[in-house]
């Protein structure tokens, strides 16, 4: 008789809810995920941008120099608290950390640091916010001191490793992401002045295996738009919260770059088909908007092919 093979459904993902009250022992679960899950994808809330340039057109903005543009987001950062931040942790075969139980999980941090009645704010994205179930008034009364945050993510483990190839951080457009963390990891909680100073800070802190999808969606072909649209494109679902929180949108984020890879940046090799590390190493720690001089010389027009599990590199 024919052996019996059976395939059980992934578990189900939770979103950890961390307030003040909870936000040791949940680091303490952190620390011990972050022994073998060393992918990880984050995301934030915070109160819009509040800031523009007076003398550029809206529909320029998008053309701004990467210097310009870190000027603006500093700008916004030291000037707005953080609402929330996401953290989600993959091992090597995509899965999240489960401790064991029937459902798999990710963190969703609520802060205290911002007061929706007297902090400055961009009052469309606070309306947005809202309306997707942020609680501002619970954020004020149970909320992270994010100071205490910062404490205990600087001793997580995931942050400042010397060797800098323990983690891999994704982000999607996350320059703002990084930048609010960093603020609150800064004792003085003000970003660098300028932007090769923060981007060093970024290899600091998160180690050089830093991913912007937004950034690598570029030189896909097919790919545009924000975080959901690529999600659809790629075929994968929001199975856990709403969007504009961050511990759906740290989740989605995670599950979107692993389908990423595997459509995009895989090549077949001896041992079967592999994610393409030389490749890869071109897209690390560079942000969209941010991206250093020359950047897009070194791509000489190359696009990326999806054709199966193949990659495919076009000169354009």
């Amino acid at each position: 008789m024919a052996p019996v093979s059976f395939s059980f459904p992934p578990l189900p993902v939770v979103i950890r809810e961390v307030w003040q009250h909870n936000l040791e022992e949940e680091f303490h679960l952190i620390k011990i995920a972050a022994m073998t899950h060393h992918m990880v994808s984050m995301d934030t809330e915070f109160p819009g941008v509040v800031y523009r340039p007076a003398n550029v057109d809206k529909r320029c903005l998008g053309k701004l120099s990467p210097v310009m543009n870190y000027q603006i987001m500093k700008e916004n950062v030291n000037a707005t608290n953080i609402i929330q931040l996401g953290l989600a942790l993959c091992d090597d075969h995509g899965n999240l950390p489960n401790f064991g139980s029937m459902s798999q999980y990710v963190w969703q941090f609520n802060f205290s640091d911002f007061d929706v009645y007297t902090d400055l704010q961009n009052t469309d994205s606070i309306d947005l916010l809202k309306r997707q179930g942020i609680d501002f008034d619970r954020n004020l009364e149970e909320g992270i001191d994010s100071a205490h945050f910062a404490a205990l993510m600087a001793k997580s483990g995931l942050l400042f490793n010397p060797n800098g190839s323990d983690f891999a951080w994704v982000t999607f457009h996350g320059s703002y992401d990084l930048a609010h963390l960093m603020k609150i990891l800064n004792r003085d909680k003000r970003l660098p002045n300028d932007l090769p100073k923060f981007m060093c800070m970024v290899c600091i802190v998160f180690g050089r295996k830093v991913f912007d999808m937004k950034n690598m969606m570029k030189f896909c072909d097919g790919l545009y738009g924000g975080l959901e649209n690529l999600s659809n494109k790629l075929g994968v679902q929001r199975v856990a919260g709403k969007c504009h929180q961050a511990g759906s949108d740290t989740l989605l984020t995670m599950q979107t770059f692993r389908r990423f890879l595997d459509i995009y940046f895989k090549q077949k090799s001896e041992s079967g088909l592999r994610h393409n590390g030389h490749l890869l190493a071109r897209f690390q720690c560079v942000l969209h908007g941010l991206e250093p001089n020359n950047y897009f010389d070194q791509f000489n027009g190359l696009k990326l092919n999806s054709f199966g599990d193949e990659l495919s590199c076009v000169e354009m």
